[in-house]
């Protein structure tokens, strides 16, 4: 029996200056590379993204950027916010720049309830019509749960039609799977699991250290696709680029520079590499890293 081809997203990083301020030079790069891989399409504005530093004028000016950069991707533009206001606005924002499909995170620093979740949800789907809505699952990031069985519920809304789900394991994710329709994507942020995401019916990552090094996650998805069943070597590639460079912002700019890309560093504060970490990265862009042309 065949299996589909998983989809690969890249959780896009973004570029910031030497003075902190977004750099259009850096983004384009960043893009080109996207769109020079061979991924299915980005995910812009989220976590890797570092989307709570962003301004509302700057994540217009980068959704703008990335629909104009990756025309033949699917872009899904996050507009996730701690206030249901702001996602509202930013939701507009997205929709005025041409945005087709959106992702919002749950609610975040405040604790939420089941029925909080389920209004936040149902004026989200609301205010969608024309657009597609990904629900943003990462209870790590915004120490708020959605069960499988919400998550039912919520995918029974008009316009939703999917969920990432980050920071669970790959058995939890199919969980949830198993309580969703069979035409609803299932996405996951746990990248290292793509050659094991028929197991449980997932449909793909959305992956940030694909914006670094797409390489080892395009040829797991093909030789998924192909039936391959030897893939301990190809599973030894993705292992390697997780393992290196941990969705870490700064360890994603470090890779990102070495090959050229003028990603700057983290708004936020996170932290720079040390010199280990350094030498890592160094080995692992020496065996996956490729210029943008």
């Amino acid at each position: 029996m065949s299996v589909p081809k998983p989809i690969i997203l890249t959780a896009i990083p973004v570029a910031f200056g030497e003075d902190g301020s977004v750099s259009a030079e850096g983004n384009t790069a960043i893009l080109r590379k996207c769109a020079q891989s061979g991924v299915d399409g980005a995910f812009v504005l989220g976590t890797t993204g570092e989307f709570p530093s962003l301004s509302e004028d700057e994540r217009r000016a980068l959704t703008r950027l990335s629909l104009d950069m990756l025309p033949n991707k699917r872009v899904v533009v996050h507009v996730g916010a701690a206030s249901l206001y702001e996602v509202e606005r930013l939701i507009a924002l997205a929709r005025a720049e041409g945005a087709k499909e959106v992702a919002a995170i749950t609610p975040y620093f405040l604790p939420s309830t089941d029925d909080a979740l389920k209004h936040f949800y149902g004026r989200i789907s609301e205010i969608s019509d024309g657009l597609g809505v990904f629900v943003y699952i990462f209870k790590d990031r915004t120490g708020v749960a959605v069960s499988p069985q919400l998550m039912a519920e919520l995918a029974k809304l008009p316009n939703i039609i999917g969920v990432k789900i980050s920071g669970e394991s790959l058995e939890t994710v199919g969980e949830y799977r198993q309580l969703l329709p069979d035409d609803f994507l299932v996405l996951t942020g746990s990248d290292r699991e793509i050659g094991r995401l028929d197991q449980v019916g997932a449909n793909g990552v959305i992956s940030g250290i694909a914006s670094v090094y797409p390489e080892p996650f395009v040829a797991m998805a093909e030789a998924v696709a192909a039936g391959v069943t030897d893939r301990a070597g190809l599973q030894q590639d993705v292992n390697a680029v997780v393992d290196g460079l941990l969705g870490d912002i700064e360890r994603l700019k470090t890779g990102l520079r070495l090959q050229g890309v003028p990603a700057g560093h983290a708004r936020m504060a996170v932290g720079m590499p040390e010199a280990a970490t350094m030498a890592l990265i160094e080995g692992l862009n020496a065996r996956f890293g490729r210029p943008v042309n």
